[in-house]
């Protein structure tokens, strides 16, 4: 059973809730933030139902303290308060709460919430789990990539043939003298292997030159620690990896590159790898000259001990030559010919997999835009035809605003189930991101039996989402036939997708083919006649329809009428519309966001602060104008224009407004 922590200073309280909720879940009852804090110090809890005003330690004082604590930072807590204000809501929301029970609280809608927290907190968990899996799998398949790489690295170079080997097991052996223990001994093992993994960006000539490197050719040789620190930099698999790679030349004296370190600012991971690099560059032969023996190599290190190493570091290298340490040089054959082709056809199983892995979508597995580009342009060339379905969900902003994130990505993946189930193994799902999918259906579909499919969906959609009470959400389709609609995947996604933009301006929760969906001019007086039948009651406001919950533009809306009223103001609706200045719908949806950013920016600085303005669809914007005439709006409007006109460049985007004014406020209720 989950267990529940209640903090309340009323005993009463204590006991009502204790006595509903112990029949579902093991409950702990204390009567103050302190204890509630002596009790998490002994054992965690699953929810923490939690008094807003207590005496000495109130509630937002003890939620602070328990979200300080690491341990403690995740534990759902749930408030228990008389005050249902939305300011109050909103803070104690922001500063780290997940909902309100409002006393008195009615036992059904306690369990109800306490329940759904519970779930979502136990999804996300979940999924917080599978996304640290999926991070190491893909770390692992990153990490086995640029093993293959230091591979191909040292054998294009036949001076360093094993050297990256030979430097991890020197460096592991003077670790060891350091006292470091087993696990920190083996991660410094992959991080000495991968040190010249900056190599990659060196041109073979001028890593394979049989002599002295010249002015010019030391410095592309100097680049590769910052080329190998760049590409280990996000690897968090082997802690503290990039810093072997960029920091293995810096000198104990400040004099090394590239960042010219000095003594302790050098990280010892750095110090260790450095001495066991220049032991083996002394050790292996050149051509511009031999390897060095023993009594020589102790000399130089003598010689350059506290210059170019640490001197701790170096006097215990020393003595382990002194006492016969030899580095292990495991037999390594030269990587040419048949060699060097098994490592390439390594290094090009490893990208192949790296490139299928990305092709697909983590959250729902499906394809994302990568994999079906390619897939449908290939179909297409050889079969010609084909119907694609671009798909949103309507309203998905709020699901996560108020049910969560985690929710909203279960959502997501239970649509991508419902399209696996209404189309068959040969069609192509895809979710191009966001709340945005994609189909291709392969098979040969003539328009009657695409539109069922369509309905199909919509109503698997809407059922899921109705069983889950998301009522505020749909879907909406846009359909494109190839070649009819588009001879490539490019041309039918931009065409299907207008025909969405026509299904998302026009209601919502259906789908339209693109040879339908074209934007008559005469269309935007019904749209602002549907407007103002929505702020008047006449028809119901669907929920988030202007990037708002319908509660709260239904605030705003009865706060304007009850200034209007007071006041006798008179209220104007303005709606902008967006359209081709050609065709009456936007070619390119590059160019619709680019002219939308445009006419926002130009409502801002053409209005007064009292005005209200929201994006409506696509390609148009709704202001309520307080206090202003017909004519002083159409003032406005035009002003608004002008602005738009000037700012933004000739992108074949003409700016319509119709203009309406609202019936008398005066029956506005009062408070």
């Amino acid at each position: 059973m989950k267990h529940i922590l209640i903090v309340d200073d009323n005993k009463t309280n204590l006991a009502m809730a204790k006595q509903e909720l112990s029949e579902l879940y093991q409950v702990t009852p204390v009567l103050s933030g302190a204890q509630a804090l002596q009790f998490l110090e002994k054992r965690q809890t699953d929810l923490i139902l939690l008094d807003k005003n207590m005496p000495e330690m109130d509630g937002r004082e003890t939620m602070h303290r328990i979200k300080k604590n690491p341990a403690w930072a995740k534990i759902p807590i749930i408030f228990l308060t008389a005050d249902n204000s939305p300011e109050a809501e909103c803070q104690l929301l922001s500063e780290g709460a997940d909902d309100f029970i409002t006393k008195p609280f009615v036992p059904q809608v306690m369990k109800s919430r306490i329940s759904r927290i519970l779930e979502l907190n136990s999804l996300r968990n979940d999924l917080e789990e599978r996304l640290e899996e999926k991070t190491r799998e893909v770390e692992s398949v990153s990490i086995n990539s640029i093993m293959a790489i230091a591979t191909t690295i040292e054998a294009k170079d036949r001076y360093t043939s094993g050297h990256s080997n030979r430097v991890a097991n020197c460096s592991v052996e003077i670790a060891k003298n350091l006292g470091w223990d087993e696990e920190k001994c083996r991660n410094l093992y992959h991080v000495a292997l991968l040190h010249d993994i900056g190599k990659i960006g060196v041109p073979d000539l001028v890593l394979n030159k049989p002599a002295r490197l010249n002015k010019e050719e030391y410095a592309l040789i100097k680049k590769h620690p910052v080329t190998g620190g760049e590409i280990l930099k996000n690897i968090r698999s082997i802690p503290d990896v990039h810093l072997g790679a960029l920091y293995h030349h810096e000198h104990y004296d400040g004099s090394g590159y590239p960042l010219g370190l000095k003594g302790e600012q050098i990280p010892l991971i750095a110090r260790i790898i450095a001495v066991a690099d220049s032991y083996d560059a002394m050790t292996s032969n050149r051509a511009y000259r031999d390897n060095l023996n023993t009594e020589a190599v102790i000399e130089e290190f003598k010689r350059c001990r506290g210059t170019q190493f640490d001197p701790q570091i170096a006097d215990i290298f020393i003595n382990m030559l002194e006492n016969g340490f030899k580095i292990k040089n495991e037999t390594v054959v030269e990587a040419t010919g048949d060699i060097n082709k098994a490592i390439r056809k390594a290094m090009d199983e490893y990208i192949s997999g790296v490139s299928a892995e990305s092709k697909r979508d983590i959250l729902t597995g499906l394809y994302n835009r990568r994999g079906i580009e390619a897939m449908v342009n290939d179909f297409i060339a050889t079969r010609k035809r084909g119907v694609l379905f671009v798909l949103d969900l309507d309203n998905f902003k709020s699901i996560n605003d108020n049910y969560g994130h985690i929710a909203g990505d279960m959502v997501l993946k239970e649509i991508a189930n419902i399209l696996i189930n209404n189309t068959e193994k040969t069609d192509i799902v895809c979710r191009i991101g966001g709340d945005e999918f994609v189909i291709f259906f392969t098979r040969t579909l003539d328009k009657q039996e695409a539109a069922d499919c369509a309905q199909s969906i919509i109503s698997d959609v809407n059922k899921m989402l109705n069983e889950h009470n998301y009522t505020s959400s749909s879907v909406s389709i846009g359909i494109a036939l190839a070649p009819d609609s588009g001879a490539n995947f490019e041309e039918l996604f931009s065409n299907a997708d207008k025909s969405l933009y026509h299904v998302k301006r026009n209601g919502k929760n259906s789908f339209s083919f693109f040879s339908d969906s074209k934007l008559p001019k005469d269309e935007t007086a019904a749209d602002i006649d549907n407007i103002y039948a929505i702020l008047e009651g006449n028809v119901s406001f669907e929920k988030g329809c202007y990037n708002v919950d319908y509660s709260e533009f239904e605030k705003i809306y009865c706060y304007i009428a009850r200034f209007a009223s007071r006041s006798e103001k008179d209220i104007q609706i303005l709606l902008f519309t967006l359209i081709d200045t050609h065709d009456g719908y936007i070619v390119d949806n590059s160019v619709l966001d680019m002219a939308m950013k445009v006419l926002q920016s130009a409502v801002i600085s053409s209005l007064r602060r009292a005005d209200v303005g929201t994006k409506y669809s696509g390609n148009q914007y709704v202001i309520l104008l307080v206090g202003t005439d017909t004519e002083n709006g159409r003032s406005v409007a035009e002003r608004v224009i002008e602005c738009f006109y000037t700012t933004s460049p000739d992108i074949g985007v003409s700016l319509t407004y119709d203009i309406k004014k609202l019936s008398s406020p005066s029956e506005a209720p009062e408070e």
